[in-house]
């Protein structure tokens, strides 16, 4: 049985693989990367050294992160490489990147929504004033030549359920009187404060909106529906839908996110929204009954639990703009990123 590094690292070579031209502009660049020990940014680094190691392309990365220290002795196979450096900090008093930085990704950001009601003003803080100060810091630098922002897709406000996929011109309006609305509405203020520091000082940026996503380095205490119903599962415990299962998502395979976020780095036209997510939605009992039939014997699926009264939403991209600009496209299946996911937390951390 692979390790997890090795599975990993399979998908990671995977995904690069023939489409190593798209990302040609990176090579013997220095990126550096705000939130660089989450999800995403876990995803990035095993790209970029698989891009290292496997094709020459002598990236040198930065890492800003609050844990960034710990998540080096952590995941020793991305702390021990030398093109890597580790740096602990908060985005919210940042003040200078690296000089020698090339390019930039920030997705520092607090996306846990148990925090949109226990502490709802540090998220937007970290949101908001985070990329402020990103955005002042890169204006400081020579040979800047491209900044992703990776904001949300949840900007666009509720999705009407007529409406089978949104675009980056969708918007519907969001409340902004429940705590909830601070991650999006911070995410928003992110996207106009660039916005704005585009139109003064011309810095070279582009925004990608994503969408859900599973795969390896996802925590499963995140409560979100798929880590819900994963761990749940893994538990040996009934997986719990609070509507009747009629909620529609649209889930992409992390180490697809990673490339697509590289990608708009590369290729990413300035000043333009890329969406980034899979295009097939999915009802939330249909997803449960995917997840089940990976173990024995099969959880069993409640619905109306906990909630009365709960909405039925739904939330799927259109991504022919990032396909077409950015030259990508989804290369893992649903049911692949679920088996990949599954076996990936089934293997033993130690192994």
């Amino acid at each position: 049985m692979m390790s997890r590094i090795e599975l990993v690292r399979q998908d990671a070579e995977a995904v690069v693989a023939n489409r190593t031209h798209l990302l040609s502009s990176l090579r013997n660049s220095h990126i550096f990367i705000t939130g660089g020990t989450g999800f995403l940014g876990t995803w990035l680094l095993e790209l970029l050294s698989v891009l290292n190691a496997k094709h020459n392309f002598n990236i040198q990365a930065s890492v800003l992160s609050r844990s960034a220290l710990q998540f080096a002795e952590k995941y020793k196979h991305l702390g021990s490489r030398p093109e890597f450096r580790f740096i602990n900090g908060d985005i919210r008093y940042l003040t200078e990147v690296p000089r020698a930085t090339n390019y930039i990704i920030h997705a520092a950001a607090l996306t846990d929504r148990r925090l949109f009601a226990s502490n709802p003003t540090l998220v937007g803080e970290v949101n908001a004033v985070g990329a402020m100060r990103l955005l002042r810091a890169a204006d400081l630098l020579d040979d800047l030549k491209q900044i992703v922002l990776v904001s949300s897709g949840l900007v666009a406000g509720p999705q009407a359920l007529n409406v089978e996929r949104i675009d980056e011109n969708y918007t519907s309006g969001i409340p902004c009187n429940t705590a909830n609305a601070i991650y999006p509405e911070s995410k928003r203020f992110a996207e106009s404060m660039a916005t704005s520091f585009v139109s003064e000082s011309k810095l070279p940026l582009v925004i990608v909106r994503p969408f859900a996503f599973l795969g390896p380095y996802q925590s499963l205490e995140l409560p979100w529906a798929i880590t819900d119903f994963i761990r749940d599962s893994l538990a040996g415990r009934p997986i719990k839908i609070m509507g009747d299962g009629s909620t529609v998502r649209s889930l992409m395979y992390a180490s697809d996110y990673a490339f697509w976020t590289l990608a708009a780095l590369s290729r990413g036209t300035p000043r333009e929204v890329y969406n980034i997510g899979s295009p097939e939605g999915i009802h939330l009992l249909a997803l449960a009954k995917l997840i089940t039939q990976h173990f024995s014997p099969l959880p069993e699926i409640l619905t109306k639990v906990g909630q009365s009264g709960h909405d039925a939403t739904r939330l799927v991209p259109n991504i022919a703009k990032a396909q077409r600009d950015l030259g990508v496209q989804v290369t893992v299946s649903l049911s692949d990123a679920i088996q990949n996911t599954i076996t990936w937390h089934k293997t033993a951390a130690s192994s």
